[in-house]
Parts: C-alpha cells; structure tokens; sequence
C-alpha cells in the first residue's frame, strides 16, 4: 500500500459537502460547498474558522440553497459584509499604520527566550488586509516555541494594539522591534501594559 492521501482523501468537507469556494477575508473564511447527493438542497454557504487552540475548521452559520446563483449570491454577500467590517474597523484607528519592515528589526536567534517580550509577526504570514503594524506587533505570553533552543514551535501571544490573543509559530517571526522604529503608540501601550502587570494583586502564595 503506497503512503500519502489520495486526491479523494485529501477533498475538504463541510458536513456532507465538498468545499467548492473558500475565500479567506478578515478573521473568517467564506464558503461555498456543493453535496450532488442532496437533490432538495445541494448548494451551502457558511463561514469557517480556525479560532482554537488545535486549528482544526469550525464551521458555522450555514444555510443550504436549491439554487446554485441564489447560493453565489449569497456568497457574495457575506463576503461584501466581511469587507465593509474591516472597513469600519480600519477606519477607527486614528493613525497610519505602516509594514514593519526586516530592516526596522533585530533577529530572533535560536537561543533567545521571547516570554515578555514585544516580538514582530512576519508580515507573509498575515493575511494581506492585516499586514499593517497594529497586526505585527505582539507580546509574547507563552507556548513551547517561546523558550531559547526548545523543540515547540507554538508561540502565545497578545496583539499589542487590541490586546487579542492570538498563536503563532516561532518561524512566523520576523525580529525584535528596534527601539528607534517603536512607533509612540506601541510605546504607550507598552507602558501600560506593564504598569497593569504591577497592579494585579500578587496571590497569598508570593506573599
């Protein structure tokens, strides 16, 4: 028996339909699956992410079609709603948010811990709508991958601006910020991020 997935194997599914459409926008992938088996309704369209810890595909808000344009249709509209929510929330920042480039960082050697440190997310490994600095920017909170010469790769992390948590793997970093690129917002946040740290009550345990 040869190893590896067969094309059959390797198909996406949806509940009983093959993904036919997925159109990544935003935190959310659009999708359009075709079930040839269901005469009543073959055609869905639904949303999927991978918003847990294991990034296994979560499906969801799904609604099933007889017609294949009233389902494009509807394809289309989820995705125009995704687009005008990242408009809105473009919108709300108040200041340009330039790519942190290569150039405006240290490198990342093998040795380094990162846990408490403010680390930049290769810009590649962002969806072109979030490949903007408010996006890069994360403070690492954990995960195997943060530790010098570990064999983990899972990265922890805070989004400095939002303060959403996300996961990274250690490769999707591109350096540490150098100080004199530190644009004054993430120097604001940093600030207060750490005078929050001093504020929590220490447990009975460190007293």
């Amino acid at each position: 028996m040869s190893g590896g997935l067969t094309m059959e194997q390797e198909k996406r599914k949806a509940g009983d339909y093959e993904v036919y459409q997925a159109l990544p926008i935003g935190r959310v992938e659009v999708i359009m699956g075709i079930d040839t088996s269901n005469s009543e309704k073959p055609y869905l369209v639904c949303y999927s992410d991978q918003n847990n810890l294991f990034g296994i595909d979560q499906y969801y808000g799904a609604e099933g079609f007889a017609d294949y344009l009233e389902a494009m249709q509807e394809f289309g509209k989820l995705l125009q709603w995704e687009i005008e929510k990242l408009q809105t929330e473009r919108s709300t920042i108040p200041e340009s948010m330039p790519q942190i480039q290569s150039t405006h960082c240290l490198p990342i050697k093998s040795e380094d811990d990162l846990h408490g440190r403010l680390v930049v997310i290769r810009p590649e490994r962002l969806r072109p709508e979030f490949r903007t600095a408010d996006h890069q920017l994360v403070w690492v909170t954990g995960g195997f991958g943060a530790s010098g010469n570990s064999r983990g790769r899972a990265v922890f992390a805070m989004r400095l601006y939002s303060g959403d948590e996300c996961r990274y793997n250690r490769e999707d970093l591109l350096g540490f910020l150098k100080l004199e690129h530190t644009p004054a917002w993430a120097q604001e946040k940093l600030a207060l991020h750490q005078a929050e740290k001093q504020q929590k009550p220490k447990s009975r345990d460190a007293r």
